[in-house]
């Protein structure tokens, strides 16, 4: 008791002290707690390991799709399911959907592990962003929903995305809700169902890239072209072009990529329209018609 006394009278003169005395233990604490992460540092690094870490990475380019036209679609003949939908819409699912939502459908497909928001759990009534009609399942299809790995599936025909949506109501949904006329009407309305759909023609993006770098490629010659043809030139429509012209790389540019200007009506109107951003000054408006006609002539001839 006389010791305990002696410390708290220490510890009431000198506050400080309390650490002193408390040090020896705090270092003990530490090393321990040390030891013990050490121990345990290679489990510690495993659970760091990323879940479903792929071995390698395939990319993959778009495929090449021919243009076709999807044919109208009378609504009242996909309002109801029947068993060619529904062996429709079991094929879609397999191919487009198994792989998040599960051949279940309770979105617990192989992908669902490494997905924030998890899938939709078709089970579930709760939390639907457009309802568990057909028509809102259906423009979950066709517009996909923001913020969560559900795309859209536009690319279905609208057919399909009936039959995907019948299947998924009748297979997983207990006691499906029931549409309305009115919601077929503005389905059809807002998505031009009874109109049939033109579907574009799709090409590899390296394609495309190819194709522009070639086409830009073809104009960017043709203007360097015509800056040499035009400098090396002596001519009255030369010399109006560099009169009227801040920057002649600009104006040639602007000129070759528009290419509709074929008479000098068309040439005016084009030069005049943004000027000072297309190359050309304002000095074209101290032209003479005579001197327009001169410098029309001389571009036209010369690109």
């Amino acid at each position: 008791m006389d010791y305990l006394k002696s410390i708290s009278s220490k510890i009431k003169e000198n506050p400080g002290a309390i650490f002193g005395i408390l040090y020896p233990y705090i270092l003990v604490l530490v090393i321990i707690i040390g030891l013990y992460y050490v121990s345990k540092l290679d489990f510690i690094t495993k659970q760091k390991v990323p879940a479903l870490v792929p071995d390698t990475t395939v990319v993959t380019d778009l495929p090449v799709v021919k243009a076709s036209t999807v044919p109208p679609l009378d609504i009242q003949t996909v309002m109801e399911p029947n068993e060619a939908l529904l062996e429709a819409g079991e094929e879609l699912y397999t191919l487009n959907c198994v792989s998040c939502h599960g051949e279940d459908g309770l979105g617990s497909g192989a992908a669902a592990a490494v997905l924030n928001p998890p899938p939709r759990n078709f089970s579930n009534s709760e939390g639907w962003k457009n309802t568990r009609t057909l028509a809102g399942i259906y423009t979950s299809l066709q517009e996909g929903i923001p913020g969560t790995a559900m795309i859209s599936y536009d690319f279905l025909t609208a057919e399909d995305k009936f039959a995907l949506a019948h299947y998924i109501r009748t297979e997983f949904i207990t006691n499906p809700p029931a549409g309305n006329p009115d919601e077929f009407a503005a389905l059809d309305q807002l998505y031009n169902i009874s109109a049939g759909t033109d579907i574009p023609a799709q090409i590899p993006v390296a394609n495309a890239i190819q194709i522009i770098v070639e086409e830009n490629i073809t104009r960017v010659e043709k203007v360097q072209n015509t800056l040499t043809r035009i400098e090396s030139s002596s001519s009255e429509g030369a010399n109006l072009f560099s009169k009227v012209t801040d920057d002649e790389f600009q104006a040639v540019s602007g000129l070759v990529i528009a290419g509709y200007w074929n008479d000098e009506n068309s040439f005016r109107e084009l030069i005049t329209r943004n000027l000072n951003y297309n190359g050309f000054n304002g000095k074209l408006f101290s032209l003479t018609d005579n001197e327009w006609f001169i410098l029309f002539s001389f571009l036209k001839n010369n690109i």
